[in-house]
């Protein structure tokens, strides 16, 4: 019963950021429109050097995403703070650690949303095979990882007034054992032909190892942040 309870409450949340998101089309949009100026910009600065802008395509991904993302996050929690539905929530008779991971999901969601937007471009522009499934898996894990340590930093800083320089100027060290392999495992995908697995395994790890401790983390301490 408490598990069903979680689960409905979750989904309550999730739910909740999808219609503001269908009504608004703020957070998405925001970051969309980010990636697409990073994108084209770096795409016109390189046109004479195809090779060069290939070469690094992968490095342009993850910067674009990590930046767009934290975009993402601030918009997203500050449409709960202006809106004060974060009091609602948090008079509500629910566990915080259901606030995190409704928030991760529904966070998570948007930015899945616009990788996909973003392997499209890539694979126009860069002519490298974003699509193959261990590069998407990738993307995806590393992601869900961002998301999670982003959520935790987003909720302390979310009520200072210099929270725009505070979040990228905390998220974006710790999020560098995250981001490193996962760019050097999606780089390592992307070549006519990729390497054996045990290659790329150690990368991969570390990627997955991350998103398991910042998941863990953000459960079981958000209602001290919060606090």
């Amino acid at each position: 019963m408490e598990q069903t309870s979680f689960r409905t409450a979750v989904w309550a949340i999730i739910w909740k950021d999808l219609r503001i998101e269908r009504h608004t089309w703020q957070t998405l949009s925001i970051m969309t429109m980010f990636s697409l100026v990073t994108v084209v910009m770096f795409n016109f600065a390189l046109e004479t050097d195809l090779a060069a802008a290939r070469a690094v395509s992968t490095g342009l991904l993850w910067a674009t995403i990590v930046l767009a993302v934290i975009l993402g996050l601030n918009r997203s929690l500050s449409i709960e703070r202006e809106n004060q539905t974060m009091d609602a929530l948090l008079m509500a008779p629910i566990e915080r650690s259901v606030i995190y991971v409704g928030k991760v999901a529904s966070v998570t969601l948007f930015s899945l949303t616009l990788e996909a937007i973003l392997v499209v471009i890539f694979i126009v522009f860069f002519n490298k095979p974003y699509w193959r499934p261990p590069v998407l898996l990738i993307l995806a894990l590393g992601t869900l990882g961002y998301v999670s340590a982003g959520v935790l930093i987003t909720s302390m800083t979310i009520q200072a007034r210099t929270r725009d320089v505070l979040l990228p100027a905390l998220l974006l060290p710790l999020s560098l054992p995250l981001v490193l392999p996962a760019a050097t495992a999606v780089a390592a995908y992307v070549v006519p032909e990729p390497p054996p697995w045990v290659n790329v395994q150690s990368s991969v790890s570390l990627v997955g190892a991350y998103t398991l401790l910042m998941l863990i983390i953000g459960f079981f301490s958000y209602n001290y942040v919060l606090e």
